[in-house]
């Protein structure tokens, strides 16, 4: 089953809500989020602002999924959370 831009950024947004929330994920976790950032990008269907903070979600799911340090990795990106999860909240999808 293909999941439409509705569905992925809904679990996108689940994925990096945990991530916030409880300070912990897996390699596995930001490597399903690059890939939903990879999927979401194809198909060209975001607008502003949200598509100014892609890049950035996709880059920490990439490093995320090669970091020996998971904690550390998400702890560095608390401050860019809120922003990225409010900007998902208010697309309208």
């Amino acid at each position: 089953m293909t999941l439409n831009v509705q569905h992925q950024l809904e679990l996108l947004h689940d994925l990096l809500s945990l991530h916030a929330e409880e300070g912990c994920g897996s390699n596995a976790e930001c490597e399903q989020i690059a890939r939903l950032i990879h999927s979401i990008q194809q198909q060209n269907a975001l607008h502003f602002p949200l598509s100014q903070h892609m890049e950035n979600i996709r880059q920490y799911g990439v490093n995320g999924a090669n970091s020996s340090e998971m904690e550390q990795h998400i702890l560095r990106h608390q401050a860019s959370f809120n922003q990225w999860l409010q900007s998902i909240k208010d697309s309208n999808y």
